[in-house]
């Protein structure tokens, strides 16, 4: 008889790893890969029969994630019954190390299903009978570096002896130990985070705009090796000043922070074993701690003072390593941000070896088999190491954060750094140089022709890359004065003054034509911040609380100015700078203030429901009537629902897009007040200019969902001479149609109608590219001029293989919607090939769970059957160009064959990269290089 599985919630730990899965489940950033190169003939039946044993053996290898009821569970299964681990065996006779290195990263890069499992994959690339590539990969949910040496311990032994260990595994499991963690956190342990972090400042590193194509958690690393010089001066200063080597590198990372950012009060993170309890110190499991190590630096303090707090803090700290790092959050309530830690924003890692040292096979010769990686938990992370009696390190950084080359100028500076600090550490941190003669050289030449050399606080010249405070000189004196403005000169020379994200975000807001932010002094009860917006010529003025959605969805919640006012131009100084003198006296004018109570307050009766509606449906009380449904959490499935029940109380049909143009209550009301709810066919006016349109009319086409709600974004960036208009087809509302082709001709005849004369530019994500490319096709017999397609990550139709994939998928929806009409939406997400099905329509399955069964159901019905349409789609080529979008952070090998089913199928074919995945690309970064790349494309065709 099987056994039933054990149960129990996910650790502390492990809740913030699921979060961060949750956030990115198709990244690569929680995956442990362990890569080796095995030389001596490696036996896959001894192998294989080893990882058998290893499952069996500890009860984290055998775990599963599931949902229920709100809450997020482990699921330890039975060794009988766990999910098996098949080591992948590929052949590739004759290919180099690097090629087969490649190949076993592709696998361990793979994302895993945490619901189904296994949390374990080992994959094995064979190049000839006594050479091959070996890559063990757990989910980190399951792992940490202590658990990761034991397995390799047991894996020797195993390989060695099949029976070398018994299958029931250590004598405390991994059970006994989560049962321990999830009783309640030590208090005095609490209170003491609490009282060592409480007012914690974010670190203001110098973000910068990366134009490349990056999803979520991608990064990189720039490698170093510590010169043998400068190891012996480290390990003579730890003996002297009675440090440990971490405490030596934590005291030089806040020097090179503080340098970097100016920053004196700085947090960094560091990993711990979490294994206080020495009982299980073997057991295999995920139970490594995060500890905020907390330090102030002062530019004359010298190294010396700094390597004796440091030891303090780090001393104090480890005492309290216990406490779960979830725990102190929740304790130390800091602003949340969902990409970001939320206490630090850099990490600190030293380890005495590499983990992949420990690996090894008896009779074989097995070691670390180097191997690219592109991903980072953190902004930036610094990991030192001892490698076979050489000190090494890196730097991972955030490819959303950083370039590529900040981090060589990083790592550059951080060994110069560290040479200064340990030849002499009685000088003061602020004294040690950071720049060698030809850099300083360099410096002082670009700053002479861009006539202004960044410097730091104590007036000396900062590296390149670095921000400081922006000199000039004085004509009449020749002594250098500073401007008030912060810059830096970039690796590659160029001069760049340093932007306030604040001032930026609300600077791209289309209402805006100019904006400047001025910081206060961060004091309680001191200066606030203040922003202030001059409005687009003959624009309605944005309000505040249109101007604050704007920055809640763009802004870490840190640099959010307290205070917002509308001007009618930005005061200047006589040398046509921004006073800022000014703008922190400055307050509202009559008229600007925020709007009060009684404009806010709704004004008759569909204003009052409409408010209701918004608060239901959104969960958020005390909304007026100018405020944005989508800038408090509103998106398509809500919105969808919202325009049912408005259809449905008030008797007024309403396109989705309508909503979408007029968001707010008082723009709704006055909308159902006209009697302009929709237009015919679906088509929705989301842009007309005042005057003058540009030469091409662009027409957005829905994906699967059927309405546009997507494309907001997308269409903010577009140019605001562009006419712009959507079909949209919305469950209940829109026609039948009885073929492929007559919904295509539906489409197409309705666009030439509310386009007479006009060259059209279609776009469609996913589904919708499919509709846009048959559409653009049927447009040319028209005898209407198709300026361009643009396809988002769609895939064309081309083999009977493909129809009859997007026909089952439809079949799918119908029995789904048949479900959910019987047993009610609980049914919805019950396995994951519904659930990845939902993501790759970007639809929110807890929304569609929280829909009313009947609504659910027809939409689940309208999207089937409009796959069913498609499935009859033949696709033929089109005299029009193609430009299709590819999304790189989708799995290996996706891209290439997105393009090659359009290869054939229009008069030319761009091809082009944006970052993120499928259901991340019509947000940032990847849609502003839509939007970029798409408007430069009309104006050549």
């Amino acid at each position: 008889m099987t056994r039933a599985p054990l149960v129990l919630p996910l650790t502390p730990q492990q809740r913030g790893v699921y979060f961060l899965h949750c956030l990115a489940p198709d990244s690569a950033v929680y995956n442990v890969p362990i890569v080796l190169r095995v030389r001596g003939g490696l036996d896959r039946a001894r192998l294989q029969h080893a990882v058998d044993v290893l499952v069996a053996r500890h009860q984290a290898l055998r775990l599963t994630v599931r949902e229920s009821d709100g809450q997020v569970l482990q699921v330890i299964h039975p060794a009988e019954s766990a999910p098996r681990v098949e080591v992948n065996w590929t052949r590739l006779p004759g290919v180099d190390l690097p090629t087969a290195a490649a190949e076993v990263v592709r696998y361990a890069g793979r994302p895993f299903d945490v619901v189904r499992g296994p949390l374990l994959r080992v994959d094995v690339v064979e190049l000839g009978p006594e050479e091959h590539a070996m890559a063990l990969c757990f989910h980190h949910l399951i792992i940490d570096e202590v658990a990761a040496t034991a397995l390799a311990g047991e894996l020797h032994r195993l390989y060695a002896d099949p029976a070398a260990l018994p299958e029931s595994g250590p004598e405390h499991p991994y059970a006994e130990f989560c049962s321990g963690l999830l009783a309640e956190p030590d208090p005095a342990g609490l209170r003491f985070w609490q009282e060592r972090l409480a007012g914690l400042p974010v670190l203001p590193l110098p973000e910068e705009h990366v134009p490349e194509d990056h999803g979520l958690f991608t990064g990189d690393r720039v490698g170093f090796t510590v010169p043998e010089a400068v190891s012996a001066r480290l390990a003579e200063v730890s003996r002297s000043h009675r440090v440990s080597e971490f405490m030596v590198f934590h005291a030089a990372l806040l020097v090179l922070l503080h340098r970097w950012t100016g920053a004196a009060d700085i947090a960094v993170g560091t990993p711990m074993s979490g294994r206080t309890d020495q009982r299980f110190a073997e057991t295999v499991g995920f139970f490594q701690n995060t500890v905020v190590l907390r330090g102030e630096v002062a530019p004359e303090q010298s190294f010396a003072a700094l390597l004796k707090a440091s030891r303090r803090t780090v001393l104090e700290s480890l005492q309290r390593q216990h406490v779960p790092f979830e725990a102190v959050v929740d304790a130390t309530r800091p602003s949340r941000e969902s990409t970001r830690n939320p206490l630090f924003q850099v990490a600190l890692v030293f380890n005495r070896r590499k983990v992949e040292q420990d690996w090894g096979l008896p009779g074989l010769t097995v070691e670390p088999l180097p191997f690219p990686w592109p991903t980072s938990h953190f902004d930036l992370a610094l990991t030192l190491l001892h490698e076979y009696g050489v000190l090494k390190g890196d730097f991972a950084y955030s490819a959303q954060r950083f370039s590529r080359a900040t981090a060589e100028r990083l790592v550059s500076v951080f060994l110069r750094l560290l040479d200064g600090l340990l030849s002499d550490p009685d000088t003061p941190v602020a004294d040690v140089e950071l720049m060698d003669d030809q850099e300083r050289e360099r410096v002082g030449a670009l700053g002479a022709r861009a006539g202004r050399y960044v410097l730091d606080e104590r007036l000396r010249p900062l590296p390149l890359g670095f921000y400081g405070a922006v000199h000039a000189e004085d004509p009449a004196t020749g002594e250098l004065v500073p401007t008030g403005e912060r810059g830096r000169f970039a690796p590659d020379g160029r001069f760049e003054l340093w932007r306030d994200p604040a001032e930026a975000a609300l600077a791209a807001h289309p209402g805006v034509l100019a904006a400047a932010v001025v910081r206060g002094d961060g004091s309680e009860g001191g200066e606030q911040d203040v922003a202030c917006v001059v409005p687009c010529p003959g624009a309605e003025p944005p309000g505040q609380r249109e101007l604050s959605a704007h920055l809640r969805a763009r802004v870490p919640a840190h640099l959010i100015p307290q205070r917002i006012v509308v001007l009618d131009s930005l005061p200047t100084g006589a040398d046509g700078r921004l006073d800022a003198s000014v703008l922190t006296a400055v307050r509202p004018q009559a008229g600007q203030e925020p709007a009060g109570p009684d404009d806010e307050a709704p004004r008759d009766a569909v204003e009052r429901r409409l408010v209701e509606l918004f608060e239901e449906l959104l969960g958020v009380p005390g909304l007026g009537r100018h405020d944005n449904f989508f800038d408090f959490g509103g998106q398509s499935l809500l919105a969808v629902r919202l325009v049912a029940r408005v259809a449905e109380e008030l008797g007024r049909p309403l396109g989705v897009g309508v909503f979408m143009n007029n968001p707010t209550v008082a723009a709704l009301a006055r909308v159902l007040a006209e009697g302009a709810a929709a237009e015919p066919g679906g088509l929705v006016r989301l842009r007309t200019p005042a005057s003058s349109p540009g030469d091409v009319a662009v027409a957005l086409i829905h994906p699967v969902g059927g309405t546009l709600m997507c494309y907001g974004e997308l269409v903010a960036l577009l140019p605001g001479d562009t006419e712009v208009v959507g079909l949209e087809r919305v469950a209940g509302v829109h026609p039948d149609d009885a073929s492929y082709a007559d919904l295509v001709d539906r489409y197409a005849t309705t666009l030439a109608e509310a386009l007479p004369g006009r060259r059209i530019a279609l776009l469609g994500w996913s589904l919708g590219g499919v509709l846009a490319h048959s559409v653009a096709g049927r447009l040319t017999e028209l005898g209407h001029d198709v300026a361009l397609v643009a396809l988002l990550d769609s895939l064309a139709q081309r083999t009977d293989d493909d129809a009859e994939r997007m026909s089952a998928t439809g079949s799918e929806l119908f029995a789904l919607a048949e479900s959910v009409g019987r047993d009610g939406t609980g049914v919805l997400g019950t396995t994951a090939e519904q659930r990845l099905l939902m993501r790759r329509f970007g639809v929110d399955l807890d929304l569609l769970r929280e829909t009313p069964a009947d609504q659910a159901a027809r939409m689940l019905r309208d999207w089937g059957r409009l796959l069913g349409l498609v499935a009859e789609c033949d696709p033929a080529k089109t005299a029009a160009p193609v430009q299709l979008f590819l999304c790189a952070d989708n799995p290996a090998g996706y891209p290439e064959a997105l393009a090659g089913s359009w290869e054939g199928l229009s008069g030319e074919l761009e091809l082009r990269r944006v970052p993120g995945t499928h259901i991340e690309v019509l947000g940032s970064p990847a849609v502003e290089q839509i939007a970029e790349a798409f408007t430069e494309r009309i104006g050549r065709s």
